[in-house]
């Protein structure tokens, strides 16, 4: 078990006397069965989690099958790169027009793609006109999916089929969850906040070994990320805390690590899971309830695959009281969360969109 010191101090944690190796606390993570999670009966538990660990682990979800699902990723990405990038954003293909959903990339310095996206909403088909709208990145949130076509991919359609069935379970979760959340706080307007969720997006990424110099194409110096560990290794992702719900999958493979007490843990892979992990804007609302959790990705130095959920709120959704009625952090500068989240993304999609992409 690999345990890195925080930058505020050395790893200060308990040691197994019969293995010599130091303890991961991040063991004691609770999992909740997802039926337990629809009837109910989870909801204190799942609130004293995120307390505690601001993560936790959802098992035993029915019709979930985690290999089949790794394996039509692996498909996509396996194939040819002018292929993949039939679908990419514009950002990478002028002839689409795309900007947020499709395949995007990014390439080290001998041009070989060292992080790939494949992004899809909730959208097959958008409804709206931008007169519809407020804005254009209003109307970019309705953006519709961009497969790839069948004469592209023999499997385009077990491709799409299994992603649109993780994409709905995952939305059945994610509503399920806040509405949960909102019941364990007593914040009966948490859930409600959710209702549209049109920047939700379900991300699978592709991970491979780069160098050190390869990463200043992903985040650039002046981004405020460090791509180095404390001792001298590699990230894939840098250390960082998500915005609002994610649900991650990580399947079988490592390198995830999260912040716990000061001290840099490694997150057991529990293959089948889902993982619940708090954000930023979470920890607001909830007046500092529901921490959030900062986390990060060591380069395992071969391939790695996982899939975050990123469950938003609504366009319009009030991001500036807490469920106390204070003043948000983020309420200073932001009623609503559609502009606020604009920004983030901006910021954090390097892969798929440009500075202005969302304007």
């Amino acid at each position: 078990m690999v345990l890195m010191s925080a930058p505020d101090g050395p790893y200060n944690g308990n040691f197994n006397p019969l293995s010599n190796v130091p303890s991961n606390p991040l063991s004691n993570v609770p999992k909740f069965n997802y039926q337990d999670i629809l009837d109910g009966s989870a909801r204190e538990d799942i609130i004293q989690a995120m307390q505690q660990y601001a993560f936790f682990y959802i098992i035993n979800i029915p019709g979930f099958d985690a290999h089949a699902e790794v394996e039509a990723i692996k498909a996509f990405f396996s194939l040819p790169q002018a292929v993949k990038e039939r679908c990419a954003s514009i950002k990478h293909n002028a002839n689409n027009t795309n900007i947020l959903r499709g395949y995007g990339f990014t390439k080290s310095t001998t041009g070989q793609p060292i992080e790939e996206v494949f992004n899809m909403g909730q959208y097959e088909e958008r409804k709206i006109t931008l007169s519809d709208v407020e804005s254009n990145a209003e109307f970019i949130s309705r953006e519709p999916n961009k497969w790839p076509g069948d004469e592209d991919f023999s499997a385009s359609k077990e491709f799409r089929s299994a992603l649109q069935s993780g994409f709905e379970m995952r939305m059945r979760l994610g509503r399920r969850l806040v509405e949960e959340i909102g019941r364990g706080l007593d914040y009966t307007q948490f859930g409600e906040k959710f209702t549209e969720s049109e920047f939700t997006s379900f991300y699978l990424k592709k991970y491979t070994a780069r160098e050190e110099k390869d990463n200043v194409n992903i985040y650039k110096a002046d981004s405020g990320y460090s791509m180095k560990a404390e001792d001298g290794r590699d990230l894939s992702i840098p250390s960082h805390v998500d915005t609002t719900i994610t649900l991650l999958t990580t399947y079988a493979n490592g390198g995830l690590q999260a912040l716990y007490k000061g001290e840099w843990y490694d997150v057991p892979s529990v293959m089948g899971s889902i993982m619940l992990m708090s954000g930023s804007l979470i920890e607001e609302l909830s007046d500092g309830k529901l921490p959030s959790l900062r986390h990060r990705v060591i380069d395992i130095k071969s391939d790695r695959y996982s899939t975050p959920f990123f469950f938003n709120p609504s366009y319009h959704a009030k991001i500036c009281e807490s469920l106390s009625g204070k003043r948000t952090e983020t309420g200073k500068e932001w009623v609503t969360f559609g502009p606020w989240q604009v920004k983030q993304l901006h910021r954090d999609e390097p892969l798929l969109l440009t500075p202005t992409s969302l304007n």
